[in-house]
């Protein structure tokens, strides 16, 4: 279980999928979600569930910062934190990395050389 702030207009929990299942929980503010090819505005007081395995992807498109909390189990290290933290999160639609949902905020990644 976590707790993630989002930076206004654009900060984002990037497009990535795991192992477990994960919840969101909005808390303060509105964001883009994206869960496999679905897309949807949510806000405060809204979750949403990821089963495993699926491709999933956080913008705040507000202009204050997007409070939330995360829960996935079960509990332990997940390789797209190290991804994103080295560079190398694969970016959608590449390889075997399904595209994001039509008309959905761009992945915030960079992908090292």
């Amino acid at each position: 279980m976590g707790y993630v702030v989002l930076e206004p207009n654009g900060g984002q929990v990037p497009w990535h999928n795991q192992e477990q299942e994960e919840v969101y929980m909005i808390l303060q503010g509105t964001g883009e979600m994206c869960v496999d090819n679905e897309r949807r505005e949510i806000t405060a007081g809204q979750m949403v569930y990821m089963p495993p395995t699926k491709f999933h992807q956080l913008t705040n498109i507000g202009d204050t910062p997007l409070h939330m909390m995360y829960c996935y189990v079960p509990g332990g290290d997940v390789a797209h934190w190290r991804q994103e933290l080295d560079g190398t999160l694969p970016r959608a639609g590449e390889g075997d990395v399904p595209p994001l949902p039509g008309g959905a905020q761009p992945q915030c990644t960079k992908k090292a050389d």
